[in-house]
């Protein structure tokens, strides 16, 4: 089997990030893989800062597409919804998030290698903690240690 088939693929940077959409531009919550085999979803950022590498990003609640992200402002309060994992994404612009593979964890507290993960206020990650009553869920998991305001490599399943 040829893959030359003569029909149309459409292939996009998930780097990319842009201000308004065009029908070049993948839709909202489209999702598409790297050569790596790590999964991405197209998102919004409906939040008033811009989301930066490492950091996990939730759904934002009350707005009108299921597809807006921001930052989580309180404590193991929701669910993750990607990792911003290439590109910075500016306050009003759509980006690739990922949901699933291998990424970028930016740390609250230190973080010992190969342990659960979750998301904390604003984006952060720790470890998670069964003796905190946390209600997140694990997310991700660890693949080094890493130390409290620093970044690291981590394993996500989200979304």
């Amino acid at each position: 089997m040829s893959l030359n088939s003569g029909l149309p693929v459409k292939f996009y940077g998930v780097s990319h990030v842009t201000a308004s959409l065009t029908s070049r531009h993948a839709q909202l919550g489209m999702e598409t893989f790297d050569e790596d085999g790590n999964k991405y979803v197209w998102m919004y950022n409906d939040c008033n800062s811009t989301l930066p590498p490492g950091y996990g990003v939730v759904l934002q609640s009350g707005v009108s597409t299921a597809f807006s992200m921001t930052l989580s402002s309180v404590t193991s309060a929701d669910i993750v919804a990607g990792v911003v994992k290439h590109a910075s994404i500016p306050t009003n612009n759509y980006g690739f998030v990922l949901t699933k593979g291998i990424g970028v964890a930016e740390a609250l507290l230190t973080i010992a290698t190969n342990v659960p993960i979750e998301i904390t206020a604003n984006g952060l990650w720790a470890h998670v903690s069964n003796t905190t009553g946390n209600l997140a869920p694990a997310c991700g998991k660890s693949l080094e240690e890493i130390v409290t305001g620093a970044s690291g490599s981590a394993y996500f399943s989200v979304y």
